[in-house]
């Protein structure tokens, strides 16, 4: 079979790191490979030149995460005027699992932010930041009574999931005689189609919420109502992430103001808030339009009100926003190791990967990418990460400068989901981030080094 032609017989996929082979028919296949448009390249950084970013990589070395600390502050005040046009009561809550550096929560804090968590981790990095316990959610579908038990002593609004964790909680706050504040996730059977099916968790087949689509959010109010310990406030529904429609959010809106309605009815009951929870996108690509959180706000605002007119006091909205508030916000500095041409694809060998920056191989996210460098005319290339597996492709085909060996390249709108996300995968050490307000550069993490790999490991001789 001298003219056996592999890349013809196999179609290779690459996603989550896995080489899955389907063979095809060669007779049916196209003669030709399909020509693939690739956006052209653009070499703006924002308010960052080229050679700032430069600099703050040589100070700091690489790979390093870098913030905007002017731009965090724009786009919570963005998110929280937006809505405040719009509706009297409004209430923001960041999403910590989209970065949780101290610096940033504190920061936040100190803006108004309250706090969205889900683990005991992220709650006590809430309270570390200065929050107080009435102004930090724990929503999780799966609380351990250690968490619930630490919640409860700080005063935690908990975020209840399914009427067996709604059991386990009033089993806890019966031993302990002790009054909880609880709210409800709803799944409201939402669909969005704009976004990565590992990240929609609106829909009817994820693992979130009581189901909208029978019994069990009546039967959980009535259960809280009727609880001496419990406080019934509100109800919640968070619909999935890096939405850029206005349909899904829409839709919720009515579903959450019509359960609100059937309570009322129901138990003659008023709840204090509703939390439509997060999920607004960011352009992660050149020239793709904002969907801004004024113009989401002008859109939802008007159906709660509209609902709620007969209501004694009208609820306060609430948001869990935090994507929208730190991805743009932050730049991933890699240094270029080696540069690789050949006849099938060019590859720039980078000193990152998937265990600094996850969001390509899980979600196949696409960040934009700037040679700091770049002074040539570009060519096809591949930017591929140094953990030994071939999915780590921090981007796929795209048009960039040849870069020299030493040069940097920046990641952009990493701020969410980068660090928060990072492993110490094939040993290699977490990066360091630093903080940029206004143009002084401040470091805010420390870089791993091998000391750190070891921290928590104990070498018994016993078992050598």
């Amino acid at each position: 079979m001298s003219s056996f032609n592999r890349r013809k017989f196999f179609q290779i996929s690459t996603i989550g790191g896995l080489a899955l082979s389907m063979p095809i028919d060669l007779k049916s296949a196209p003669s030709k490979e399909k020509k693939i448009l690739l956006d052209p390249y653009q070499s703006s950084v924002g308010r960052f030149s080229h050679s700032y970013l430069r600099k703050i990589a040589n100070k700091y070395g690489s790979p390093t995460y870098l913030y905007d600390w002017d731009l965090i502050k724009t786009r919570y005040l963005e998110f929280r005027d937006g809505f405040k046009k719009h509706y009297p009561k409004v209430k923001v809550h960041y999403a910590y699992k989209a970065n949780t550096n101290l610096n940033i929560i504190s920061y936040l804090t100190s803006l108004g932010a309250g706090a969205e968590c889900i683990s005991i981790g992220e709650m006590s990095f809430a309270l570390k930041a200065g929050q107080k316990g009435e102004n930090i959610i724990f929503t999780s579908n799966s609380k351990s009574e250690q968490e619930l038990r630490f919640a409860i002593k700080n005063k935690v609004l908990i975020n209840i999931d399914s009427l067996s964790g709604l059991k386990n909680l009033e089993s806890l706050v019966g031993k302990l005689k002790t009054t909880v504040r609880v709210c409800f996730r709803i799944n409201p059977d939402v669909e969005t189609t704009s976004t990565h099916k590992h990240i929609s968790t609106g829909h009817k087949f994820t693992k979130f919420g009581l189901m909208y689509l029978n019994e069990d959010i009546y039967k959980a109010a009535k259960i809280a109502i009727d609880n001496k310990f419990m406080t019934f406030e509100g109800i919640h529904s968070h619909i999935g992430s890096q939405i850029l429609e206005s349909k899904p959010f829409e839709k919720n809106a009515q579903i959450l103001s019509s359960v609100s309605l059937e309570i009322k009815k129901r138990f003659n009951y008023e709840i204090s808030f509703i939390n439509m929870g997060g999920g607004l996108g960011i352009p992660y690509r050149d020239n793709q339009a904002r969907f801004s959180p004024e113009r989401l706000a002008s859109i939802v605002c008007p159906i709660l009100k509209r609902k709620f007119s007969g209501f004694k006091n009208l609820p306060e909205i609430w948001l869990e926003p935090g994507r929208y508030l730190v991805a743009e916000a932050g730049v991933l500095l890699s240094k270029v190791n080696s540069v690789k041409m050949t006849d099938i694809k060019n590859f720039i060998n980078v000193d990152t990967g998937f265990n600094h920056l996850a969001r390509p191989i899980m979600y196949e996210a696409y960040h934009r990418v700037r040679i700091l460098n770049g002074k040539s005319k570009t060519k096809k290339f591949q930017v591929a990460g140094n953990i030994c597996e071939t999915g780590d492709m921090l981007t796929k085909d795209r048009l960039l400068p040849k870069p020299e060996v030493g040069d940097i390249i920046a990641l952009l709108d990493s701020g969410a989901y980068g660090f928060s996300m990072a492993s110490e995968y094939n040993s290699f050490y977490l990066p360091a981030e630093v903080a940029i307000k206004g143009n002084s550069d401040y470091l805010i993490r420390k870089r791993e080094d091998f000391n750190d790999l070891l921290r928590n490991q104990i070498l018994e001789k016993k078992l050598i």
